[in-house]
């Protein structure tokens, strides 16, 4: 199968780094590999991994069917918001990988979309959620609806607020972070601000509510970077509550955090086949709320 894709962005980005960004049902170290084996093209010349690309530049993929991971349909509860033709809505629970890789291959939500759909229709993925992080997160159900939404994401059409819930006081009624984000040098999947990063990352948030020693936030997210948010809490010395990854302390009152305190609220996008600007909202989970209630 080929694909050719044009590049729209301003600032320059590596090839590999922007094709796991476009195709979510592959990594960058697939991409690697194909352009190790010369099947990846730009202006029609076989580039290396670390070629940045720039606007204007025209993308030819050679995908290799056989290096797609295979998703099995499996029997999971999960919570629909809300499906149609083109797309699939999800309250994802923490505590379930999105997607299935080598090491997870199973358990995963698409493989618990693979068994609701029955082989009915095929699932993509158009965006992530961490682990355990709860929340809505959307699926596309045919091509149309995945270069649709994936292009929504790209230009920052695609509106994402979440809760968090943040240790200490925070001062201001509402913020703006702007710091550049990148892996960590120490270790490679921790997200940190580096200021020699080129990837800019820009978050706001509003505070909901202070109680004892936290912070209840509804935060947006202008750009929609890895472990965005929870980076960014740790820069300004707020990490997320039971974030073991970030910092974030894990108790809080008398309740033990058994996964960090953040919870993707709503998405606000365009529906790929009627044009219409559609919302979509998952309401605070239990645990977060029990966290709330229980500071003092």
């Amino acid at each position: 199968m080929q694909e050719k894709i044009i590049y729209e962005k301003f600032e320059r980005e590596r090839a590999d780094s922007y094709l796991a960004s476009i195709y979510k049902d592959y990594s960058r170290s697939y991409f690697q590999k194909l352009m190790d084996r010369q099947r990846v093209f730009v202006n029609d010349k076989i580039i290396p991994a670390s070629r940045k690309l720039k606007r204007g530049d025209i993308i030819t993929v050679e995908f290799e069917k056989e290096e797609k991971l295979h998703i099995k349909p499996e029997k999971i509860k999960i919570d629909i918001i809300y499906e149609d033709d083109d797309i699939v809505v999800v309250n994802k629970q923490s505590g379930i990988v999105v997607h299935p890789s080598y090491g997870h291959p199973s358990g995963t939500l698409l493989n618990a979309l693979m068994g609701h759909s029955a082989g009915k229709y095929n699932t993509y993925l158009v965006h992530r959620l961490d682990k355990d992080t709860s929340g809505v997160i959307i699926f596309a159900k045919n091509e149309k609806a995945k270069i649709s939404i994936s292009k929504q994401f790209q230009k920052r059409v695609v509106k994402k607020i979440y809760y968090a819930a943040v240790k200490g006081i925070i001062a201001e009624n509402r913020g703006i972070i702007k710091a550049p984000l990148g892996r960590s040098p120490q270790n490679r999947k921790i997200i940190s601000v580096n200021p020699l990063a080129k990837k800019t990352a820009i978050t706001e948030f509003k505070v909901i509510e202070r109680k004892g020693d936290y912070t209840l936030l509804k935060v947006r997210i202008i750009t929609g970077r890895t472990h965005q948010i929870r980076s960014h809490m740790k820069y300004i010395k707020h990490p997320v509550i039971g974030d073991r990854q970030y910092g974030g302390p894990e108790i809080i009152g008398v309740k033990r955090c058994e996964r960090q305190m953040l919870h993707a609220y709503n998405i606000t996008f365009i529906h790929p086949s009627t044009l219409k600007t559609v919302k979509f909202t998952a309401q605070l989970p239990n645990d977060m709320k029990e966290i709330v209630n229980s500071a003092k």
